[in-house]
């Protein structure tokens, strides 16, 4: 055999099988990496840019395993775009804006506790909130006082922006525990709020 990585190479019928010795590739893939840190690599996207937008879970909620996996599979296609020579803006898009904002300020301000709150803040935050629904079957009104709500803080009422803020600002400090953990980064954490202005 004149590849030293082959181990056989047998026929059967008209098919030709070749079996490689795993270790011999292996440790020559691995002495090819070590003596080129970018084995592997390419200029093909140099000079251009890709956007890239995963994870982006909604505020005030719980992190769950369909961003767990849009994460892991954006943060691999990071590091794969990368490797071709692309500049890569990782972006991170916040569900972060809506009339559910509104019924979370109406939910905050009618059964909100701030110990609760700052002992486990997104599961407060998503108790009061199913809590908000179930009370909204039985008492209609509700859904129009998150209206209103949701209004105030589309015109920057300052009560109901400085809860919008906290949410945000927990619901980010929360999934940055995740993002930290799995040695994720994002260029830009820029949510459906950040064209709020622009509608």
């Amino acid at each position: 055999i004149a590849a030293p990585f082959l181990e056989r190479v047998d026929t059967k019928g008209p098919y030709l099988n070749f079996f490689i010795k795993r270790e011999e590739l292996a440790q020559r893939v691995l002495t090819k990496i070590q003596q080129q840190k970018l084995f592997g690599s390419s200029t093909i996207g140099k000079g251009k840019t890709i956007v890239l937008e995963y994870s982006s879970p909604n505020i005030a909620k719980p992190f769950g395993v369909g961003h767990l996996r849009s994460t892991v599979i954006g943060n691999a296609l990071y590091h794969i775009l990368s490797f071709t020579g692309y500049k890569v803006v990782r972006v991170n898009h916040l569900g972060d804006w809506g009339t559910q904002f509104g019924k979370l300020v109406c939910a905050y301000k009618r059964y909100g506790n701030q110990k609760e709150l700052e002992k486990e803040p997104i599961q407060h935050l998503f108790n009061i909130y199913v809590k908000f629904h179930e009370e909204a079957e039985i008492r209609p009104e509700l859904e129009e006082e998150a209206r209103n709500w949701f209004k105030r803080l589309e015109q920057g009422d300052k009560d109901a922006t400085e809860l919008w803020t906290l949410f945000r600002d927990l619901s980010l400090e929360e999934f940055k525990k995740y993002y930290s953990f799995l040695d994720v980064e994002f260029d830009s954490y820029a949510g459906e709020s950040f064209y709020s202005e622009m509608l």
